[in-house]
């Protein structure tokens, strides 16, 4: 009976462990893996990107900007601004009228560079359309997102504010706006998930962004 050598079984094993590494960056790589990262990183960008310019002071169309958000519904999210006439200071029309800062016409797009736009240039707009497969889901209470707010709500806007880059979060239902943060808040949770993959954001009451894998 002819029985293996050591160097047959070392070769075997090296053989074993170079198909696995490989397999294992291939899994760690896949298409999905590689758009939800992708994807999760540009998001929190953006959202940096919001509380930097709402420490500024800036006027657009010979009104003030008092806010920059995000509007998420369940197929894409994009970058506006909200400027107003208003006689008010940022953060008392905040305090008094939060759901005012919620996007409506005419529309001021936000862009990457800072620059804003009623015609947005599409390469530097703060934008992403989901695709195919991909699902958001936004929750106040739960890690996992399980009280997902667009069941209660068509669209979802973050907004951060002048002068101190303070948060608002609000909600669309039947074409009004609402106020969704209540007094005790501590964090704000997106669930991102592509076809088996997740990756899940959260921003603490301090404004730090959190990136984490399931």
């Amino acid at each position: 009976m002819k029985a293996f050598t050591l160097i047959e079984i070392a070769l075997v094993i090296l053989i074993t462990t170079i198909l696995s590494g490989i397999s294992l960056k291939f899994t760690a790589f896949s298409p999905e893996t590689l758009y939800l990262k992708n994807f999760v990183y540009k998001l929190g960008s953006n959202i940096n990107l919001l509380k930097d310019f709402a420490l500024s002071r800036r006027e657009v169309s010979g009104n003030k900007v008092c806010g920059y958000g995000i509007k998420f519904s369940t197929s894409s999210y994009f970058g506006y601004v909200f400027a107003t006439s208003s006689v008010l200071d940022c953060d008392t029309l905040a305090s008094s009228s939060p759901t005012i800062f919620g996007p409506s016409e005419p529309i001021f797009y936000l862009h990457t560079n800072g620059d804003i736009k009623q015609n947005p240039i599409e390469a530097l707009q703060i934008k992403d359309d989901f695709k195919p497969g991909f699902s958001m889901r936004i929750s106040l209470s739960s890690p996992i997102c399980s009280d997902n707010l667009f069941n209660s709500y068509s669209e979802i806007a973050l907004v951060y504010y002048n002068p101190y880059g303070d948060l608002l979060f609000l909600g669309k239902r039947s074409g009004t706006w609402y106020n969704l943060l209540p007094s005790n808040w501590q964090n704000i949770f997106f669930c991102l998930q592509y076809k088996n993959e997740n990756r899940y954001l959260k921003i603490n009451r301090s404004g730090q962004i959190l990136i984490t894998n399931p």
